[in-house]
């Protein structure tokens, strides 16, 4: 019979002897170099990202930023300069120079604070609603990054200074594009209003030519219709709250948003009743108000 122990005895591993072992065997895989049209795409690549990175730091046009042009169902509105002599001698440095980190005025709402596309038209804005506003800017109250930063950087002093200035500049002359708005029913809910869904008209707060009334209801008459369309659909979804009462959040919720850009594009083609002139090209609506 076998020994048991030689039956429990496991066999030793047999070790791979160096003559065996293939010289060429490579353990790693060997890099291969990247082909030339990868390297291509990716060159492309980091050069367009590089070049969105510094328009986006190049200050605007007097004309506003060419991202926001048509950027919306609201056509670009052509804009025409005042004279030279109309823009006021004794802007504060913030208007056109800024100060320290925080960038000037003009860079976003033009030279004679007009505006363009979603940025709203300083010129001839009240000068309590001009201060409200940037306090809530600062405080967060009213969202907005950009607009966070400048005010938060501000002194009471500068508040005070820029709210005076752009409320003694005159409205810009500008012109309305055609449009596919419906004023008629534009016309309605900012004369009349729509009692059917309880809401009233836009005259009943902000004044029978939509020039404004007080800190808290700002003009409509003659601002960028894009802003004001911007700013009913922040109401309307949630994104803005700093109505007095909540007045503008329940008022957006009840109206679509057809109703919304019809209303934004009557009031802008309304003419303001102080300073400056608006001229409406609309093939629909060619008529001076």
């Amino acid at each position: 019979m076998p020994d048991r122990n030689s039956m429990n005895t496991k066999p030793e591993p047999t070790l791979p002897r160096v003559e065996d072992i293939d010289p060429t065997f490579e353990p790693w895989e060997p890099s291969r170099p990247i082909p030339i049209f990868l390297l291509g795409i990716l060159v492309a690549l980091a050069i367009t990202g590089v070049g969105m990175y510094l328009s986006d730091l190049a200050p605007w046009t007097d004309f506003g930023s060419p991202d926001t042009v048509a950027n919306g169902p609201v056509a670009p509105l052509t804009q025409y300069p005042l004279p030279v002599g109309s823009v006021h001698g004794d802007a504060p440095e913030l208007v056109h120079s800024g100060a320290g980190s925080v960038w000037s005025c003009a860079s976003c709402h033009g030279v004679q604070g007009e505006g363009a596309g979603i940025t709203p038209r300083l010129a001839g804005l009240s000068p309590d609603y001009l201060t409200k506003q940037l306090h809530d800017f600062a405080s967060g109250e009213r969202l907005h990054e950009s607009m966070h930063y400048v005010a938060r950087e501000l002194q009471q002093r500068d508040i005070t200074e820029l709210a005076a200035y752009y409320a003694r500049l005159p409205v810009p002359l500008l012109v309305l594009p055609p449009s596919d708005a419906d004023l008629e029913r534009g016309r309605l809910l900012f004369e009349q209003g729509d009692w059917k869904l309880d809401v009233p008209a836009c005259i009943s707060c902000h004044g029978s030519q939509g020039e404004g009334v007080g800190a808290a209801f700002p003009p409509l008459a003659a601002q960028q219709p894009e802003y004001l369309f911007s700013q009913l659909t922040a109401w309307k979804g949630g994104h803005r709250h700093n109505s007095p009462q909540n007045l503008m959040d329940d008022i957006a919720s009840r109206l679509s948003y057809e109703d919304l850009y019809a209303v934004s594009y009557y009031a802008a083609s309304v003419r303001h009743p102080g300073g400056g002139s608006l001229v409406n090209l609309s093939t629909e609506n060619s008529d001076e108000r």
